[in-house]
């Protein structure tokens, strides 16, 4: 029977075996990350390296990490579920390593003694998973290793039935170990379970290294970023991908500085910025072409307008970031124009202040004046301002954001080039 296609030529099969791929090589990633995160002196944390995971110690100690992700939030780890005893059969063959020397006993039992088996997994408890229950009472020496042995034997058929299942396999390679061995391995094997929301951990991380609130996605986004990409760089180097304290110190430091910082986060526009449509129509664009800043005839004239677009752009998404983030109140915003009017004020007197007394010499009739003095001396102005640079909540804003706010104030308009920008543009 044909199977259902989506619209891109997949199964219905294909696509959800692909998704669910997807997700767990997420959950691996993000679990690498929240272990990244806690790394402290001396350990060592590993990406598919020894295990999906894993922690080396300086003294030694190893942690060995499978992770197991199930699309269906309900599932439970069940006392046969495939992922528990795959993991279990993968440790077992890492513990007998030939490759590794470990072939006698001792080594294998050196090897157990120094690692602890961690399985990390989304999946619920299950009430009638006894294994794990004997598992955890035998931690606390309640029962035997035989009383374990036996209740395996029970849920197991033999390994040369032909109904015999692949988990029964897995139950039959492990009960052949030697019991010392059994002994051993079963006290360190850890299960982790409802581990679901590890965006929302790693984030409580970084929270914990006393980054402010508001701050915590962008520390976030900042430290996912640089590790997806020393991750990438790593592996097309053909190298393990391995970070140790000394590594995640120098790489994030400065993350979780910037986030603890008094200074307002400056954040980057993730995205390129188009020409609208009906440019023209914004006043600031006809400021600029009546005054013969810009030209329509220029080669880069498109160009120059999206750095400006681009400008604009960039400081309302940061205004608009700090003020949902409570980083800055609408009261310090407000200060913010006035600073930057004053400014502009300021700096357009100055600049045309001769002009201003041949104005009135001319009885205040502007049609009087000279069209090519008004745009030079508007050009003037115009640069002058672009030389200003604003403070915003003791944060010295760079010259773009800066640029942004004045081509803002111009499009408004509360500001203006030309002499006469208030009668040729406010009533518009």
């Amino acid at each position: 029977m044909a199977g259902f296609v989506n619209s891109e030529g997949r199964s219905v099969q294909d696509t959800v075996a692909a998704e669910t791929k997807s997700i767990g090589f997420d959950y691996q990633y993000y679990y690498f990350l929240l272990k990244v995160i806690q790394l402290e002196k001396g350990e060592t944390v590993g990406y598919e390296v020894k295990d999906d995971v894993h922690i080396d110690n300086n003294n030694g100690e190893l942690i060995l990490i499978q992770l197991k992700h199930s699309i269906d939030n309900k599932s439970n780890l069940t006392e046969k579920d495939v992922d528990l005893w795959k993991t279990i059969s993968n440790w077992i063959k890492i513990v007998n390593d030939e490759n590794e020397g470990r072939t006698s006993l001792e080594d294998q039992i050196n090897y157990i003694n120094k690692t602890t088996f961690l399985l990390v997994t989304n999946k619920g408890e299950s009430s009638t998973n006894k294994f794990l229950e004997l598992i955890e009472v035998f931690q606390n020496h309640k029962v035997t290793l035989s009383n374990i042995k036996e209740h395996l034997r029970k849920i197991s058929k033999p390994i040369n039935e032909k109904d015999a299942s692949k988990v029964d396999g897995y139950i039959s390679f492990l009960l052949s170990q030697n019991d010392s061995w059994l002994e051993h391995f079963f006290g360190k094997l850890r299960i982790l379970m409802k581990k679901e929301s590890l965006i929302e951990e790693v984030k409580q991380a970084i929270k914990q290294k006393n980054v402010k609130e508001s701050r915590v996605d962008d520390v976030f986004a900042s430290v996912d970023s640089n590790l997806r990409t020393f991750m990438f760089k790593t592996v097309t180097s053909r190298c393990k991908v391995n970070m140790n304290f000394e590594t995640y110190y120098q790489r994030f430091t400065k993350y979780f500085e910037l986030g603890r910082s008094t200074k307002l986060p400056i954040r980057p526009i993730n995205m390129d910025v188009s020409l609208p449509s009906n440019f023209r129509n914004h006043t600031f664009v006809r400021q600029l072409l009546d005054s013969e800043i810009l030209s329509e005839d220029d080669a880069e004239f498109e160009d120059e307008l999206i750095s400006y677009f681009t400008s604009m752009m960039y400081m309302h998404n940061n205004e608009k970031e700090w003020l949902q983030k409570s980083e800055i109140t609408k009261e310090e915003l407000m200060a913010l124009d006035k600073e930057a009017k004053i400014k502009w004020k300021n700096t357009f007197k100055r600049i045309h202040s001769e002009l201003q007394i041949e104005f009135r010499k001319n009885g205040k009739d502007i049609s009087k004046m000279d069209e090519e003095k008004l745009n030079i001396l508007a050009r003037n102005c115009y640069y002058a301002i672009l030389d200003i640079l604003l403070v915003l909540d003791d944060t010295e804003l760079d010259t773009e954001l800066c640029n942004g706010k004045f081509y803002s104030l111009s499009d408004y308009p509360s500001i203006g080039w030309r002499f006469d920008w208030r009668e040729k543009y406010t009533n518009d």
